[in-house]
């Protein structure tokens, strides 16, 4: 059973794309996500869970911007992140599970990560024309989204065939919040 490790952004902002995608009449196996950690070493065993949730009991809290849509090549349109702490915790998750450098290539992990969530992948049936009209509109109606705060990761599981759904919440260190 395939998993892997992200952050959900918030209600509106999740609205915001599933309204996005079918508007474009796109469909995706999970609901838009930030993946922080990929499957790699990820098994279906599950004792790599208490690590994870032992980094996340320790790791605070932080605050997640994302930025303008983009694209990776002509397959793949995402908004960017801006978070150096998400960077930080998945390297931390990567340290813990120790996969394999081929592992970590194939899954574009450590040096190769690049933290975004993605709006849409190009399919078979849309032509390279629709993607780049796509993109032009995920550059008017993706591109203003206010800052959010992440108090958690979600461990996504392949629940059928083709459908990823977070099935645990793993709380990070709450903030210290200070009176002055």
């Amino acid at each position: 059973m395939p998993f892997f490790i992200a952050v959900l952004p918030p209600p509106q902002i999740l609205n915001q794309i599933q309204s996005f995608r079918k508007k474009w009449d796109y469909t995706d196996s999970s609901p838009p996500h930030i993946k922080v950690k990929a499957s790699s070493g990820l098994t279906a065993t599950d004792d790599w869970i208490p690590k994870i949730e032992q980094i996340c009991r320790d790791f605070p809290a932080f605050e997640i911007k994302l930025g303008a849509p983009a694209t990776f090549g002509s397959t793949v349109l995402f908004n960017t992140v801006l978070c150096k702490e998400i960077i930080t915790l998945h390297l931390l998750f990567v340290d813990a599970i120790n996969p394999s450098l081929q592992e970590q290539k194939k899954h574009y992990e450590v040096t190769d990560f690049i933290p975004h969530l993605t709006i849409a992948q190009k399919t078979n049936h849309m032509t390279n024309d629709q993607f780049k009209k796509m993109k032009q509109d995920a550059d008017h109606r993706l591109d203003e989204f206010a800052p959010f705060f992440v108090p958690s990761v979600h461990i996504f599981s392949m629940k059928s065939s083709t459908t990823y759904t977070p099935v645990l919440e793993l709380p990070l260190r709450p903030l210290n919040k200070r009176l002055f």
